[in-house]
């Protein structure tokens, strides 16, 4: 297991997650990336819990109430949330990979960064106590941050206490393509990603291209 190994886990996990068939006409249900409490993660969305339980426990050394591990042993996936007031979380990122993934290592490379999946400030603001952190390359988490993140989170839209899920731009990050921006075309990279969601979804790329036009605009408005 090596860092490039965890972050292709992390993305499998989500994909298979998305893409189970749930509820009347199979309807596919992103996986949450903010929750208010970490117990929603254990019986939400039903249908693919009954089907692939998890378990949930605090992170071994961590400390109490800021960081805990979900894991699912029929998906084989684990994965770290940590507390919006978790000022230690790339620690605990790196206690993760060590308890739970069986690493050896003394720090992560500066190239690459422990990102909250759903911005840390956004979900502090909407009440949402947790957050799901993933490893991601430097240049891909700086990119959003300063671009679609920082723009959500000036937005304040929304409600408060319900938890949050992938959406259209997220997946671009998990996947590793740069970030769109409004009123601004999209690169042949991010339509060449849309195509390939587009058939892992069934869905026509036109529909998720319009989805990651709103959601720019909704951000950036």
């Amino acid at each position: 297991m090596n860092l490039l190994d965890v972050m292709d886990r992390e993305r499998e996990a989500l994909m298979a997650e998305y893409l189970f068939p749930q509820g009347v006409g199979s309807q596919q249900i992103p996986p949450y990336c903010a929750v208010p409490d970490y117990g929603i993660l254990e019986r939400t969305p039903s249908a693919l819990r009954a089907r692939h339980p998890v378990r949930i426990q605090e992170l071994p050394g961590g400390r109490a109430g800021q960081a805990f591990v979900q894991s699912c042993p029929t998906l084989n996936y684990k994965f770290l949330w940590t507390h919006v007031d978790d000022a230690s979380y790339r620690d605990d990122y790196i206690t993760f990979l060590r308890k739970c993934h069986g690493m050896s290592l003394q720090g992560l490379p500066r190239n690459y960064h422990v990102d909250h999946l759903y911005n840390r400030a956004r979900a502090r603001d909407m009440k949402l106590s947790y957050v799901r952190m993933i490893l991601l390359p430097e240049s891909i988490n700086i990119r959003y941050g300063a671009g679609y993140e920082k723009s959500r989170t000036q937005g304040g839209l929304g409600r408060h206490g319900r938890e949050r899920g992938l959406d259209e731009i997220l997946l671009m990050k998990l996947w590793g393509v740069s970030c769109p921006r409004k009123a601004m075309p999209l690169t042949g990279e991010m339509r060449a990603h849309l195509n390939r969601m587009a058939i892992a979804f069934g869905v026509p790329a036109a529909e998720l291209e319009r989805n990651v036009r709103e959601l720019m605009d909704v951000a950036a408005g």
